[in-house]
């Protein structure tokens, strides 16, 4: 049996492929619901549970200390032993941590359950995106991106309203729970899937006939899918973390509150959303890229000007912004690995691209270490210039032939 095709069934398709594409989207999107959700849970957790913001910023960025490395770990060994057992293993995770954190929400067991998580979610990002391309070559990354983005923007928001219609203590405890019972029952799912891995992605290819969507195998190396990927990468959640938690902290306190992030939640990654699928539409212009670098460039001067009082005009136009050059640069980032990265090494690709995308999450802590010493607009400059120097890079790469061509959609 052949592996499925993401969210189609090609002509002939058995059921099982259908089975595996919704059930690998559902285990993607309950990953993305069970780590950032958290960001609704840190006003609620302050007034709950009296953590400072300080130790919830740091809980916020430290679990990349169990992301990251999880990260290249899950990729590799999916591509080695199968992306079903990895997928399996990081969904369990994911419940674990939130449950963690559900029974023990003080800031020790904060840190500990968003360490769990971290390393949960990693090995499902690299892992599911990689089994998600395996399913098919042309669209599956790119596809998984959206439903991950989406898993993202629906946590924070379900979160907010279960906080905001629940008692204080119940709802918190109600909120850490859903994503427990989602990733939970995602785990279980997959385990009732077949898993071909690469191998199979590239017996189907070579039985059906099938040509290469874009370089032929033999083209594809490692060293050019990271040089095109990771410069994307640095501006995927670096772009969203300035809006749900920085400029939530610089607004008006008469906007404070958990709504406050579900509505940057739907402001920049739901703006991400569209620019992915939007993409799609428009896949036949190498310059996505150079777009994405230029708006992030463009949302972290205008935070700048802000300075450190944002009013809700600002943080709304931010917000989009960023939203716009997030979904542009994990989408065109993305593509470049499924595109240019041999198929015994797309999981190890996946997951470097997610590293350094999810740095991105430690800029909070960053920024909150500085800006007595730096000011609120400085490093935000800092950022839009850096910004800057990737898109005329990847304007140069392009004008060179160096970015990759996007396939036939």
């Amino acid at each position: 049996m052949s592996q499925d095709r993401l969210l189609e069934r090609a002509p002939g398709a058995t059921p099982a492929r259908g089975t595996t594409t919704w059930i690998t989207l559902l285990a993607l999107l309950s990953a993305g619901w069970a780590t950032n959700h958290f960001a609704a849970m840190l006003p609620v957790l302050a007034e709950v549970a009296h953590i400072s913001k300080p130790g919830l910023d740091a809980a916020f960025g430290l679990y990349a200390l169990g992301l990251l490395p999880s990260l290249l770990l899950g990729g590799g060994l999916s591509d080695r032993h199968g992306r079903r057992p990895v997928m399996v293993t990081g969904l369990t995770l994911a419940a674990l941590g939130n449950l963690v954190m559900l029974a023990w929400s003080t800031l020790p067991g904060i840190t500990v359950g968003r360490l769990v998580v971290g390393l949960g979610v990693g090995m499902v990002a690299s892992a599911g995106t990689a089994w998600a391309a395996d399913q098919d070559e042309t669209k599956g990354a790119a596809r998984a991106g959206v439903l991950l983005t989406s898993g993202f923007a629906v946590g924070p928001v379900a979160t907010a309203l279960i906080a905001w219609v629940a008692p204080e203590r119940a709802g918190a405890h109600l909120a850490f729970a859903v994503p427990v019972l989602l990733t939970g029952v995602c785990a279980l799912l997959c385990l009732r899937v077949p898993d071909r891995g690469p191998a199979g992605a590239a017996a189907r290819r070579a039985t059906a006939g099938d040509t290469p969507p874009t370089l032929v195998t033999e083209e594809r190396r490692l060293g050019p899918a990271l040089a095109a990927s990771l410069p994307m990468a640095l501006w995927v959640f670096a772009c969203v973390t300035i809006s749900m938690i920085v400029l939530t902290e610089r607004i008006d306190e008469q906007y404070a509150g958990p709504l406050l992030p579900a509505v940057a939640a739907v402001l920049s990654l739901g703006t991400g959303v569209l620019a992915q699928v939007g993409m799609r539409r428009v896949g036949g212009w190498r310059g996505l890229g150079v777009v994405g670098a230029a708006l992030a460039t463009t949302g972290y001067v205008s935070a700048g000007a802000a300075g450190a009082q944002v009013g809700l005009a600002t943080f709304v136009v931010c917000s989009v912004i960023l939203g716009c050059a997030y979904g542009l640069c994990l989408g065109q980032g993305l593509r470049d690995v499924e595109r240019l990265a041999p198929l015994a090494s797309r999981g190890v690709a996946t997951g470097l691209f997610y590293v350094v995308s999810y740095s991105g999450f430690a800029l909070p802590f960053v920024l909150n270490t500085y800006e007595d010493r730096l000011g609120a607009s400085a490093p935000m400059y800092v950022l839009a210039a850096l910004a800057a120097i990737t898109a005329l890079a990847r304007l140069r790469q392009m004008r060179q032939g160096g970015a990759p061509r996007p396939a036939p959609q």
